[in-house]
């Protein structure tokens, strides 16, 4: 009798564990408590061809910290903050306008960018920036800074640069513009959480990207196929590709041509023959539970084609975990 009682609790536990592990899905949700902190090193790569001759080659890294201020049943507020108060973005972008160097590092240092709060869903997915005006603000004081240093050494150009950068300086100071262009290393970060995943089969769908102009979002065609998954370990691997829809970038440049002020008739022929050819590449490698990535990669390809002029841009982002010693 007791050896029956023991088999029959033998296959009821082989049943009850059996049916907590579902190898065919994969759930992402976020198992943070506070003060959870953790380290990333995060690397960008720039390169640049025009006629099949490279023309730009730009890198940089900054360590970042991912620290978890509070937790309640609705919620997480997330601190991310740039441990060398560099935020390359801005930099980037700066030196090619104002073609200073130094100066664009003397305005950097007077405007601290370096600490995001930021609130997720009780799964982990991304809501919003809580501390954007601040942010929008120092971006609006550092940009028109440099602008007044360009005005004393170009005083005959400054006006049409105004015009130029006055949609750039809104972007840059609005929500949406900060949480989708400024910090869009979080946006990575994020991606996979709040969703259970079918891991048996690619799995497709349409996406709207936010259009940081205001209006209509950029429609984009995504799929996405798990490559690996540990159930031990919680932990797994997805590819992501995407191929944005060229006319809706079509669109979205037009709708900065005019916010710049630049005159249609000289560029709509130019606009609507051109070939426009955006795809995304991005791996993910994540520790599902308590939610964790160990590796991000982010890939953009663009491609132009023209007349007589052919681009093509890639740029790449890679965010790792700095495990401790």
């Amino acid at each position: 009798m007791k050896h029956k009682i023991t088999l029959l609790l033998f296959l009821f536990l082989s049943l009850t564990l059996y049916s907590q592990i579902d190898s065919t899905k994969v759930a992402f949700v976020a198992y943070w408590s506070i003060g959870d902190d953790y380290n990333f090193k995060a690397s960008k790569v720039k390169r640049e061809w025009k006629n099949d001759v490279q023309t730009k080659k730009d890198s940089s890294q900054y360590i970042a910290n991912f620290k978890v201020l509070d937790s309640t049943d609705k919620s997480y507020k997330i601190q991310w903050t740039y441990k060398n108060n560099i935020v390359s973005t801005f930099q980037e972008k700066a030196e090619k306008i104002f073609e200073d160097k130094e100066v664009v590092n003397q305005i950097l240092k007077k405007n601290d960018l370096s600490k995001v709060i930021y609130k997720t869903n009780e799964l982990g997915e991304f809501i919003e920036i809580l501390n954007w005006k601040e942010l929008g603000e120092s971006t609006k004081l550092l940009l028109k800074e440099m602008l007044n240093s360009f005005e004393k050494k170009n005083p005959e150009k400054v006006n049409e640069l105004r015009n130029a950068l006055n949609p750039i300086i809104e972007i840059y100071s609005s929500k949406q513009g900060i949480e989708q262009l400024a910090i869009s290393e979080l946006q990575y970060f994020h991606f996979p959480f709040g969703l259970e995943y079918d891991i048996t089969t690619p799995i497709k769908y349409e996406q709207e990207l936010p259009n940081v102009l205001g209006g209509k979002p950029i429609l984009a065609d995504a799929t996405l196929t798990f490559e690996e998954v540990d159930f031990e370990n919680s932990f797994c691997s997805l590819k992501e590709e995407t191929v944005i829809n060229p006319n809706d970038t079509k669109r979205v440049v037009k709708e900065l041509f005019k916010k710049m002020k630049i005159d249609e008739t000289k560029t709509k022929d130019t606009i609507d023959n051109a070939i426009f050819d955006i795809t995304d590449l991005n791996y993910y490698q994540y520790y599902y539970n308590p939610g964790v990535p160990h590796y991000i990669y982010g890939g953009r390809k663009f491609i132009l084609k023209m007349e007589k002029t052919d681009i093509e841009k890639i740029e790449e982002l890679y965010i790792e975990l700095i495990y401790d010693e």
